[in-house]
């Protein structure tokens, strides 16, 4: 939930100051994301906490969370906490690992 507020917070400043096109930009709205599932793992189905509306409900990533009209290929259908927090664990590590030359997370 830190890492949650910490990402949202910088976001929101830096949505300020810079274009939110920038890869910089990018990869804290996809990690924001990830943080916010990872916290709240039953989004969209249940209630959650309200994030500040400075960051778009859109991108490669939180997009696949949402329902579609083709629901079978949406991990939104996945119930299990567990299996949620392992999948944005592996998404997290290719982020990562796309934009720093240096592995940011040891493997356990």
């Amino acid at each position: 939930v830190t890492l949650l507020h910490k990402l949202e917070s910088w976001l929101v400043h830096i949505n300020i100051v810079v274009d939110t096109r920038t890869p910089e930009w990018t990869w804290g709205h996809g990690a924001f994301w990830m943080a916010f599932l990872a916290a709240c793992p039953d989004f969209p189905h249940s209630s959650w906490p309200l994030w500040n509306s400075r960051i778009s409900l859109e991108g490669a990533f939180i997009e696949l969370w949402i329902p579609t009209e083709d629901p079978e290929d949406s991990p939104a259908l996945i119930t299990n906490h567990d299996t949620i927090r392992a999948i944005i664990w592996t998404k997290f590590q290719r982020l990562a690992a796309e934009h720093f030359l240096y592995s940011l997370v040891a493997e356990l």
